[in-house]
């Protein structure tokens, strides 16, 4: 019986830490392709939004297939945000890689979704419970920091309905 209370407790106790660790979006300061300074999450432009994150430049048709996939457009209907996650080594490099990116987007209005961040690459990963680069994530995100859902890699409509599904 002793035995059996201490399982029954050791497991209580791993669920409500599970509870506290739940993942939240960081907070962040970054700047758009178009210049512009924004903190996050609180910066959203709607309560949720999508939120997608990549990391290497092959990875944009993969976003691209989950724009589509879902029907977002390049200005209004439902809010989306890019965060193309290069890391604190990059930093060196900004404006190459910014003025790179602006040449590849030549619209103001995608420009203004796209937030490049140049911070610890890890530390923004563990923040999302994110563990690697190779894989595009596609996450609901609300204003408080709130992740509905995190979905890792190529859109599929499994992931899609997932993603919908979330909503609140």
């Amino acid at each position: 019986m002793k035995s059996l209370l201490s399982l029954v407790t050791f497991v209580l106790m791993s669920i409500s830490s599970l509870a506290v660790a739940e993942i939240q979006f960081p907070e962040i300061t970054v700047d758009s392709l178009n210049g512009q300074s924004q903190s996050f999450p609180q910066g959203l432009p709607a309560n949720p939004t999508i939120v997608f994150i990549a990391y290497k430049q092959n990875q944009q048709e993969d976003l691209q297939a989950w724009i589509e996939a879902l029907g977002l457009q390049e200005s209004g209907g439902q809010a989306w945000v890019e965060f193309p996650v290069i890391g604190r080594g990059g930093a060196l490099m900004r404006s190459f890689i910014d003025n790179g990116m602006r040449s590849g987007i030549t619209s103001d209005a995608l420009r203004n979704r796209v937030f490049t961040v140049y911070s610890s690459r890890g530390a923004f990963n563990q923040s999302l419970g994110i563990s690697g680069s190779q894989q595009v994530y596609v996450a609901l995100v609300g204003r408080d920091g709130t992740i509905y859902t995190l979905i890792e890699g190529q859109v599929t409509s499994e992931k899609v309905s997932q993603l919908r599904a979330a909503f609140p």
